[in-house]
């Protein structure tokens, strides 16, 4: 396989540098190597956003997350020969399986579609008949006085309207069927898009009332029969999508939110006191990491079966309700670098920057 070593990786790299890779390769597995090219291992997508979830940072070497005793082949001429291999195949959560030499080196790497006799990879039909639902109806009241006049929507950043941003890195990944929620400034979003790309079917659904970031699905029930996304129309998130897909489904979950890995500072040292009120220990700017929403989700039908018409509801609260029905939510996580939330000045300006 030429440019083999795009699929290859040192323990020594990070996650995030993991990640990326797979990103520029298209494939979600990459071969764990030392320095002569000896197999050590393999390691997934998965396995990196199961580290993450765990406590593990984007800039932890992967060295203690890969899988240490990868399948693999010996001899790529034996490979449609043997029952044994493609049933082994079949059970492994790979990609990519390496193939070695005697001196246990990779030679090579063949993808797992090759070996099934599947297609490869393609972005152009995977997500082709994937329901896309935006978010566009809110105030924007983060960005005001500039959405007074237009609606968030349609600010304009980089020569490109912000929701055509949030369309365009869907429509990369095959996306061609989006839902639209309207209510602030509507007729201006009308009007823009009755001039959009015909070939992208897009249908405006229009809020009489603000109905918050879950209330609105509500009027789509008829149209979200299958798996579909839900978005803010302010995130820009530069994951793999169809990676986010497939976690969802493989996971068997009512809802995945899409997270990203955020650090804060307290700029202050912190105190922590007895109850007679006698300083204990003072930690001074202390560091946290968490997970923040980023407002992209990944849902089925029956997640909203229950919402209420035309009845307000935030996603945050729609969650609560099927966490308490102890409904399986999945969380998906980010690097902060693959995330933008456009709604507010100072991410607006780092975009455009």
């Amino acid at each position: 396989m030429k440019n083999l070593n795009k699929n290859l990786i040192s323990p020594k790299h990070t996650l995030k540098e993991a990640l990326k890779k797979m990103e520029e390769s298209f494939y979600k597995c990459l071969i764990v190597v030392n320095y002569k090219n000896k197999l050590l291992g393999t390691i997934t997508d998965g396995d990196i956003r199961r580290a993450i979830i765990k406590g593990a940072k984007f800039s932890s070497a992967l060295e203690n997350y890969y899988f240490k005793k990868p399948f693999f082949i010996k001899d790529k001429l034996t490979l449609n020969k043997s029952k044994f291999i493609k049933k082994n195949i079949l059970l492994k959560d790979l990609d990519l399986i390496p193939i070695i030499n005697t001196k246990k080196e990779v030679v090579g790497v063949t993808p797992k579609s090759e070996i099934l006799k599947s297609r490869r990879f393609n972005f152009k039909n995977d997500l082709k008949n994937i329901p896309v639902v935006i978010m566009a109806g809110g105030k924007g009241k983060r960005l005001m006085p500039h959405t007074n006049t237009i609606p968030k929507p349609l600010m304009p950043i980089n020569n490109k309207s912000m929701i055509e941003h949030v369309i365009d890195r869907f429509k990369f990944f095959g996306s061609r069927l989006f839902f639209i929620t309207i209510n602030y400034k509507k007729e201006l979003l009308k009007a823009f898009f009755s001039l959009t790309d015909k070939k992208t079917k897009t249908k405006l659904i229009t809020e009489k009332v603000p109905l918050g970031t879950a209330g609105s699905l509500s009027l789509m029930k008829k149209y979200l029969k299958k798996t579909f996304f839900v978005i803010n129309c302010d995130a820009i998130i530069s994951c793999n999508y169809i990676s986010l897909y497939e976690f969802h489904k493989k996971n068997k979950s009512i809802l995945t939110l899409v997270v990203s890995k955020k650090n804060n500072t307290i700029p202050y040292g912190l105190c922590k006191i007895n109850l007679k009120g006698n300083l204990i220990s003072i930690k001074e700017k202390p560091s946290y990491d968490f997970l923040a929403n980023t407002g992209l989700y990944i849902m089925e039908p029956s997640a909203i079966k229950n919402i209420k018409k035309n009845n307000f509801l935030d996603m945050n609260k729609l969650i609560e309700q099927l966490l308490k029905k102890k409904k399986k939510i999945g969380v998906f996580p980010i690097n902060e670098d693959e995330w933008s939330d456009l709604g507010n000045w100072q991410s607006l300006k780092k975009f455009t920057n």
